[in-house]
């Protein structure tokens, strides 16, 4: 599960990475059809994180920051997504995915190992 896991956040950042090009080069109807994939892959991510943070760690403190943090990074990336379409003010969406994501990170991979 954890491979599946692995796989459906790479995939999401990949998305996400090409969703954000896409909107900024003025290519919207590509643009939206990532940004729809990249939320389908917010639900799988969330599924499979639910499921590790279940069978795995059985709810257990430093995992729930962990999938806490993992929402955050959710929640950031949505929001750098359509604050970008609306052209708005991103910077605050920005910081709050790049702190979610390193906090992801770093309980992923130093404290839970």
């Amino acid at each position: 599960m954890i491979h599946l896991h692995v796989t459906l956040w790479t995939l999401l950042l990949i998305g996400f990475v090409v969703a954000v090009v896409l909107t900024k080069s003025g290519k919207g109807r590509g643009a939206k059809i990532v940004h729809m994939i990249t939320r389908l892959l917010y639900v799988l991510v969330l599924l499979s994180g639910a499921h590790l943070l279940a069978d795995w760690y059985q709810f257990k403190g430093q995992a729930l920051i962990k999938g806490l943090a993992g929402v955050l990074v959710l929640v950031g990336m949505e929001m750098v997504l359509v604050r970008t379409k609306k052209a708005k003010a991103t910077g605050g969406a920005w910081a709050l995915l790049i702190v979610a994501l390193v906090l992801v990170f770093y309980y992923g991979y130093v404290v839970l190992g």
